[in-house]
């Protein structure tokens, strides 16, 4: 999907106020690591590593596991690619509505697609071998399975390889990473996000860990030097020094709680909960098209029209929360917006 992404500003000439379209983390853009890369310029005039061997190591250093249990990869878009491809013509089963590159990899590579939506989705479900995909958090909604559902999930599906995608784990306090079920679920991928959180989108830069077997045949179809010096030597920095650039959960999901509370008081809008920073809005009246083309021409306000997630329509649109004051202006505009829709 090359259109229809969160983050659209670029397609934009006026001035942008506030972007609510994307679930970046707002307040991790670092002068430090701004200047860590101008130190490191030079890199660019050699070819990177192949595979970003020294990224690898780093990552598994960080989380107690073993190099080549972990592929780095261009952006976490690039591992659900070579997943897809490493299981080219199999069967896929994707919880929705969700993310739509896990349904674009699977076309791209010949996946039969099956679709389940979340609030079907139980322990005890059974799929019929392939691949089932799962984000959690969930983008668009923020909706969370805990690890006990997911490890009752991956036993009762021995036949099934489950992809879990972690994007936004560093956005909830709600659940914690399953990495910890590598070692008891053979039959698990999880696929993590370092520009989300970290806020460098631009660099691309994700990674997947699994079993030493399932990612040797996976990077098989890897090419070389997808991840780029900039990126590899960005990555290394911001590991060695993660908590510095983590989202402040608690205080992140305070003003989450209140952005959401102050919006579900304006008339016309139901508010979904999430676990997350970011959560769904169901418009009463008007369309997410009409209200996103009014917010972007009157008050230079980006929202994320939902409408294009399957098992979504046209009456959803998706916000993050940003700054309090930022969040003022949508709200304000957003109460303008409603009294016109009356």
């Amino acid at each position: 999907m090359l259109q229809g992404h969160g983050d659209d500003a670029y397609l934009y000439t006026q001035t942008i106020n506030a972007n609510f379209s994307t679930n970046i983390w707002y307040g991790g853009q670092s002068k430090d690591l701004k200047a860590f890369i101008q130190d490191n310029w030079d890199k660019i005039h050699a070819y990177p590593e192949v595979a970003a061997e020294s990224l690898c190591d780093l990552i598994a250093q960080d989380l107690s596991i073993d190099s080549d249990q972990v592929l780095a990869c261009n952006g976490a878009t690039e591992a659900f690619y070579l997943i897809a491809q490493a299981y080219h013509s199999k069967t896929s089963t994707i919880i929705i509505p969700t993310f739509a590159e896990y349904e674009d990899a699977c076309k791209v590579n010949k996946h039969q697609l099956n679709y389940l939506n979340w609030s079907d989705l139980k322990a005890t479900s059974l799929f019929k071998g392939g691949l089932v995909w799962l984000c959690n958090p969930n983008n668009p909604d923020g909706r969370i399975v805990e690890k006990t559902f997911l490890e009752s999930l991956l036993k009762n599906n021995p036949n099934c390889t489950i992809v879990v995608d972690e994007a936004y784990i560093d956005f909830t306090d709600a659940i914690s990473s399953a990495i910890d079920l590598l070692d008891i679920c053979p039959n698990l991928i999880l696929v993590k996000s370092l520009t989300k959180n970290f806020s460098i989108p631009g660099l691309r830069l994700g990674y997947l860990i699994a079993n030493k077997d399932m990612v040797q045949n996976i990077r098989f179809f890897k090419p070389p030097w997808t991840v780029n010096s900039i990126a590899i030597e960005a990555g290394k920095y911001i590991i060695q020094r993660k908590q510095q650039f983590l989202p402040p959960v608690k205080q992140y999901k305070s003003d989450q709680k209140e952005f959401a509370e102050k919006l579900a008081q304006i008339p016309h809008l139901k508010i979904w909960p999430s676990k997350t920073s970011y959560f769904l809005i169901e418009l009463e009246k008007s369309t997410a098209p009409e209200l996103k083309k009014h917010l972007i021409t009157e008050f230079g306000l980006l929202i994320r029209d939902a409408s294009n997630f399957r098992g979504l329509n046209e009456k959803f649109i998706r916000v993050a929360t940003l700054t309090k004051e930022k969040n003022q202006l949508l709200i304000d505009a957003l109460t303008q917006w409603s009294k016109l829709n009356l």
